[in-house]
């Protein structure tokens, strides 16, 4: 397995970035820890398909039987208890363990678990010291996201109690955010996996202000094995992106729980097998003939219309950060577009729609993804523009407003709005000269100029 020493290295004292994030970006990082995974599973987005969701989340176990419910039960003391006095514990992972069940395509496995990232507030957190066995893998997109899972597997269930018990020991001792220099604050999420199960998030803060960088850490325990998981996130100074990164975590993780009856004191002679996901309804993807994409939109004396026609040029995001068609409009099952071109300015309309609503689900995200990536570093190296999210007061629910604008303040520039409706994404641009002062008032007046067309694609699709 590659080292990783400088995977986390972003998330340790020595690195960690000082500059407090403003609230649009707070929430931006939520939405795209929220979507990531979506652009990773090809069985759909985590809203829709592609997710083992249990609810509860329960373990199961009994020799062959493998539909048991398990109850989740709180934390005890670590001592051995009189129903697991002479148990024959298992004392390695299973080959066929899925450690690395819903973590992202790339995510490598090891015999060895290497503890990355630090404890409750900097503390010295889950080291499967004394186990017997372990495995690890780890998962990072080379830039800013990253996520590990382990088993551990102990001499017994009093050992691995105490274990988990140790990293909630650690929290028990955390002292507040030093008002100068980089600290870490953790606080305990609710929990109920397993036969016990303890989660926190370790959130950075800089001279006492959170950065908004943290990590979720899920510790789970089944008999004498103990489940890790944890995963980065950005946003977390705000609740509900800390509360979606701990579901998210629960939620990528189901499978694994669910095998972890291989360890029970009774134990399933094999890890379940996974529940298929459910697919999705089949849905109409062939745009009505004469559909009005140009709804709303005037032509007057000085303007030249192309389309609506399924094969005219549509909404083109190649420049945005080198953003591939791959991502935009992806592979459709059918398109129109529609062009409406004046004296000093260009609006163009592109109706995709997929296969599935899950499918369209993902080409959204991807889209959100990209605008989200290139906003953060400003634009595309060498050009001199400027890509910005924009957030409209009426803006649809589902969609994503940005711009494009000249970095130095000159005129030009061009507003985007993508939504997606059922299994049908729109997708609307407006070339004029925007400057970053007018794009905001632009983004509203776009998010109006579109409701007509909106309207129609909702009785199509919606």
């Amino acid at each position: 397995m590659p080292e990783h020493d400088d995977l986390f290295a972003t998330f340790t004292h020595q690195g960690m970035p000082v500059d407090p994030l403003p609230a649009s970006e707070v929430r931006r990082r939520g939405d795209r820890l929220r979507r990531r995974r979506t652009a990773l599973v090809a069985l759909g987005s985590v809203a829709a398909v592609g997710v083992l969701v249990a609810t509860p989340l329960a373990l199961v176990a009994g020799g062959a039987d493998s539909t048991r419910p398990l109850d989740p039960a709180g934390p005890g003391p670590a001592t051995r208890s009189a129903s697991t006095e002479g148990v024959e514990w298992r004392t390695s992972v299973p080959p066929a363990f899925p450690l690395v069940d819903e973590m992202p395509e790339g995510a490598e496995r090891s015999p060895d678990y290497e503890q990355q990232v630090p404890g409750p507030c900097g503390g010295d957190g889950f080291t499967a010291a004394g186990a017997l066995d372990t495995e690890d893998a780890i998962w990072t997109d080379g830039i800013e996201a990253s996520e590990q899972r382990a088993v551990a597997v102990y001499a017994d269930d009093a050992d691995a109690t105490a274990a988990i018990d140790e990293v909630r020991d650690q929290l028990a001792a955390c002292e507040q955010p030093t008002p100068r220099g980089i600290s870490i604050w953790a606080v305990e999420q609710a929990s109920d996996l397993g036969e016990q199960s303890y989660v926190f998030v370790n959130s950075w803060y800089s001279d006492g202000e959170q950065t908004g960088d943290a990590h979720v850490h899920q510790l789970v325990r089944v008999g004498n094995a103990v489940l890790y998981d944890t995963a980065n996130f950005g946003g977390a100074g705000d609740p509900e992106v800390v509360d979606l990164t701990v579901e998210q975590v629960r939620e990528d993780s189901a499978y694994a729980v669910s095998s972890m009856c291989v360890f029970a004191a009774d134990p399933c002679a094999e890890p379940p097998a996974k529940p298929r996901p459910v697919e999705p309804a089949s849905v109409g993807a062939e745009i009505p003939t004469g559909f009005a994409l140009d709804a709303g939109l005037v032509v007057d004396g000085d303007g030249e219309a192309i389309g609506p026609a399924p094969d005219g040029d549509g909404v083109d995001l190649s420049a945005m950060c080198s953003t591939l068609r791959d991502t935009w409009p992806a592979d459709p099952v059918d398109r129109l577009a529609y062009a409406l071109a004046g004296p000093e300015t260009l609006r163009v309309r592109e109706l995709a729609t997929y296969a599935s609503v899950a499918a369209a689900e993902q080409v959204l995200a991807g889209v959100r993804d990209a605008v989200g990536a290139c906003s953060s570093v400003g634009g595309t190296r060498g050009d001199p523009v400027t890509w910005s999210e924009l957030a409209p007061a009426d803006a649809p629910a589902d969609s994503v407003t940005f711009a494009m604008t000249m970095s130095d303040g000159g005129l030009g520039g061009t507003l985007f709005q993508l939504t997606r409706v059922g299994n049908a994404v729109l997708a609307t641009s407006w070339g004029a000269e925007w400057s970053s002062a007018t794009v905001e008032a632009g983004a509203d007046d776009l998010t109006d100029e579109t409701t007509p067309v909106l309207e129609a694609v909702r009785a199509a699709f919606g």
